[in-house]
């Protein structure tokens, strides 16, 4: 299922760019819904490219039909992403700890500057490999992560208005 996303951040774009690839921001997300705390896992350095591996762990309510396939103590994954600083662009995918013949996410991201805010874009696609329920279970996952992302965009906000 392709999907596209876009939040407005009040922050200036380099400063928004430099909280995604801050391990103090993901460890500060101690009361975002759903996601326990992040954790990075990797971070290097490439010139004006860098590679960051953060992992997530689901800690919501998911839908019936999700459980009917899904166990919740199992949605664990690790976001690797490229991050090309000159762009402001990334690209992504998830990389779930368990179910990774089942599950394939990923795609890009890139940050706009307008007048005083960042646009966030985030494209990409999902698939979720379950006959019959499979559609139902992007349906899901797309909308956590639509909500998600929404909050992680007001968090944003203050963090960076608190690092400054």
């Amino acid at each position: 299922m392709k999907f596209h996303v876009e939040n407005r951040i009040l922050a200036d774009r380099d400063a928004v760019q430099a909280a995604y690839l801050d391990p103090a921001f993901y460890s500060a997300m101690v009361d975002m819904p759903k996601i326990s705390p992040p954790e990075v896992v990797g971070r290097e350095e490439q010139g004006d490219v860098i590679l960051m591996k953060v992992r997530y762990r689901f800690s919501g309510d998911l839908p019936p039909a999700a459980r009917r396939v899904l166990d919740p103590d199992k949605l664990t994954w690790v976001n690797e992403s490229t991050v090309d600083l000159a762009e402001h662009r990334t690209e992504f995918r998830m990389v779930p700890d368990n179910y990774g013949n089942r599950i394939r996410f990923g795609g890009t991201y890139r940050f706009e500057q307008v007048d005083a805010a960042t646009v966030q874009v985030i494209e990409g696609d999902l698939v979720v490999r379950y006959p019959i329920v499979g559609p139902l279970v992007e349906r899901a996952i797309l909308s956590g992560m639509r909500e998600h992302l929404e909050q992680e965009a007001a968090f944003l906000e203050q963090w960076t208005a608190s690092t400054r």
